[in-house]
């Protein structure tokens, strides 16, 4: 005793539908690859607000991504690294951790006038004004080494006294403010930010759901 099976149907409609998918495979799945890399950028500019202390709209906006063609299959997620917007600087100690160059703003006030005494690394103190996401402004940095040239601040150690080098403001009961103190020792950052972790569960969650769509669109209005 046994069971025979076959199919009574015309194939012919079947073949069309493989024949059109396969058609519409590139073109699904660069639709899906474009809106895959989109939601992974939304994630990861997202993600800097926990994997950051008060992260600027700078760094809340650091991801960028680009586009797929039915002829060339990928898509890239890159922090910007362009000058003058070079964010990918910035958020590479918070990915992989380790020792930070010297920032631009330390660069220039070693260039300044001082007394061979002070470090690569200026650290800011309580006295140092901050914006709203505790960072340095420009127009700060920008008095304090005016003050320096012309004299009412300094950048070396003070005459007679235990305190360490840095950049010192002279006030007018000629009390020194510390400003900055600097130090030999490299700043370094743990790694918090893995962004191979997000894109991973994004793509795992979003990519065929896009493909999915892409492909039953492109098969109902296929020509």
């Amino acid at each position: 005793m046994g069971l025979s099976l076959t199919i009574d149907q015309d194939l012919k409609g079947f073949e069309r539908f493989t024949k059109n998918y396969r058609k519409q495979l590139p073109f699904a799945s660069s639709v899906a690859l474009n809106s895959t890399g989109f939601d992974i950028r939304q994630a990861l500019n997202k993600g800097t607000l926990g994997a950051f202390d008060k992260p600027t709209t700078f760094t809340q906006k650091a991801f960028l991504t680009t586009k797929s063609k039915k002829t060339n299959l990928v898509v890239h997620v890159f922090a910007k690294d362009k000058e003058g917007s070079d964010a990918a600087r910035y958020l590479r100690f918070g990915v992989q951790g380790g020792a930070r160059p010297p920032k631009g703003f330390e660069r220039y006030f070693s260039g300044l006038p001082n007394d061979g005494t002070t470090a690569r690394y200026f650290m800011p103190t309580r006295q140092t004004k901050r914006d709203g996401k505790g960072n340095i402004t420009r127009p700060t940095l920008k008095k304090l080494s005016t003050r320096v040239t012309t004299g009412t601040a300094f950048i070396g150690t003070p005459r007679n006294s235990t305190r360490p080098p840095g950049l010192y403001v002279r006030e007018k009961n000629n009390k020194l403010l510390a400003k900055f103190i600097t130090t030999s020792s490299k700043p370094t950052y743990t790694g918090r930010f893995n962004i191979e972790a997000i894109a991973g569960k994004v793509v795992q969650r979003r990519f065929n759901q896009h493909f999915d769509k892409a492909m039953s669109k492109a098969i109902a209005t296929a020509k």
